[in-house]
């Protein structure tokens, strides 16, 4: 018989906190390739990992979205997928994990995290409005953009840190916040807080930050979003970080979480462990009418909101084993892992590691390419060229941001506070000697130093980007070195 979520909790004296709570019953061969081979795959496709297929990757840190292994029972709980088009069984055993896991009674299922917050943001954001977060991810910008709407980004000081360890550096910074409600309040339909900060090192929000954001949403009759792809593994760092919160079970601190939002949004690809679905969630009946021929229209029926039902009892299973104690403590003590064999190697990391990814601090690591000219970029490629490993550019040629204001004009384009490439680690997948073996990776290529050459955009014959995917540039943009790599 299948072990049950409460069983999965039990209390033990098994040696969880230095080996995965787990056995691997399947794998998936790599494909080999020589240094050779991948220094012309590279530059077959465009100097980009994300670019690259996927089968040439042999360590794939590229993302950590949809990429996670399934359970034995998640898969035994696919068998039991109703593809009844109205009302499947499926929707129900879904909409009550979601209702265990959140503490909300109005939710709807979709395809992923994205088109939840299409329908939200059409139903709740209007032009010219202004929608505050601690940093926007960029189909939630794109999102704004597309309603013609301002994202605007409001990170704490705390991050300008890198190496402070003791402080939750996702927050939004509530001073500023104040102020803007002080000044545009009318404009502020929303606040949208996204628990961790994914495109800032990963790093943790606090449940003190949220409160406080909730108090000032509350004071001006605005909303708050919850975007908690990730709020799982938050809910680890706020256990671990945070005063009063030691002796409570991450499956609580996440319904704490969520009892202070209005609106929660999830692509469950993430903490869902699950490789396609998500869902939305609110607390207002009105608005949840309102979302339903929106979802209709874009992802399908209510009930099953364009997964299949086999997809909807994967998740079900999903969301509870992703909030489990044990699991989420073998995840941070993978990452650490990783972030300690980085170290060792003298590669600088943004600190503290978050519980799904490391950032490694790539200015410092070539500290002869300029920021404007992708030390990650020309590090990432290095790495995927030294030992096949696939990592993220988060520097300020990859992520440079728009001009909230003048979005289009590329000129205006801002540097990004630390040259990072985010190592997502994928849910499940890898063992400590892998770590080891990207850790080389890195490694090996920070050895050729200023021989590794420098990276420049180039143009494209891709038809201009319109306003409302601006956000979405990122995916778009290509580049070149302005050299050759060792």
């Amino acid at each position: 018989m299948r072990m049950s979520n409460e069983e999965m909790k039990a209390p033990t004296d098994l040696p969880f906190h230095k080996a995965q709570p787990y056995r691997i019953k399947v794998v998936e061969y790599a494909r080999p390739t020589t240094r050779e081979q991948r220094k012309a795959l590279l530059k077959e496709y465009g100097w980009s990992a994300p670019n690259l297929p996927a089968e040439y990757v042999y360590i794939n840190f590229v993302t950590d979205s949809g990429t996670g292994a399934m359970s034995d029972r998640q898969w035994s709980a696919m068998m039991l997928g109703d593809e009844s088009y109205f009302n499947c069984k499926s929707w129900y055993a879904l909409e009550a994990a979601i209702k265990e896991l959140t503490g909300f009674e109005y939710i709807l299922p979709c395809h992923q995290g994205r088109s939840g917050e299409a329908i939200l943001y059409e139903v709740l954001v209007h032009e010219g409005d202004i929608v505050p977060s601690n940093t926007h991810f960029t189909t939630t910008r794109a999102h704004c953009y597309s309603r013609q709407a301002e994202p605007v980004d409001l990170l704490c000081a705390e991050y300008m840190d890198p190496e402070r360890k003791d402080v939750f550096k996702g927050n939004i910074d509530t001073d500023k916040l104040r102020d803007l409600f002080k000044e545009q309040a009318k404009k502020i339909p929303a606040v949208e807080l996204v628990m961790p900060n994914n495109l800032n090192a990963g790093q943790p929000v606090s449940m003190a930050n949220l409160r406080e954001v909730k108090e000032i949403t509350n004071q001006y009759g605005a909303l708050l979003f919850l975007d908690m792809a990730r709020l799982p593994e938050n809910a680890h760092m706020v256990k671990n970080m945070e005063a009063g919160y030691a002796n409570k079970s991450c499956l609580e601190i996440v319904r704490e979480a969520c009892s202070h939002a209005d609106v929660i949004h999830m692509s469950s690809k993430k903490s869902g462990l699950v490789n396609i679905g998500g869902f939305v969630a609110v607390k207002d009946r009105t608005t949840f009418l309102k979302l339903h021929p929106k979802l209709i229209r874009t992802d399908g029926f209510i009930t099953y909101g364009g997964l299949a039902g086999r997809d909807l009892e994967a998740l079900a299973v999903g969301l509870l084993e992703g909030v489990n104690d044990y699991y989420l403590m073998d995840r941070q003590r993978q990452v650490e892992y990783f972030a300690n064999a980085l170290k060792k190697r003298g590669v600088a990391i943004y600190e503290p590691a978050a519980c799904f990814a490391v950032f490694i601090n790539a200015g410092k690591c070539l500290p002869h390419i300029k920021p404007i000219e992708g030390p990650g970029t020309a590090l990432a490629s290095q790495a995927y060229i030294e030992g096949g490993l696939g990592i993220t550019p988060f520097d300020s040629l990859h992520r440079a941001r728009e001009d909230s204001k003048d979005p289009l004009n590329l000129a205006k384009l801002g540097l990004s506070p630390f040259e990072l490439i985010r190592c997502a680690i994928p849910r499940r997948v890898y063992t400590e000697a892998h770590y080891e073996v990207a850790a080389d990776a890195v490694e090996a290529a920070m050895k050729h130093g200023a021989q590794i050459p420098p990276y420049r955009r180039i143009k494209v014959d891709r038809p201009p980007i319109e306003l409302k995917d601006i956000g979405l540039r990122p995916f778009f943009d290509e580049f070149e070195p302005m050299g050759v790599h060792p």
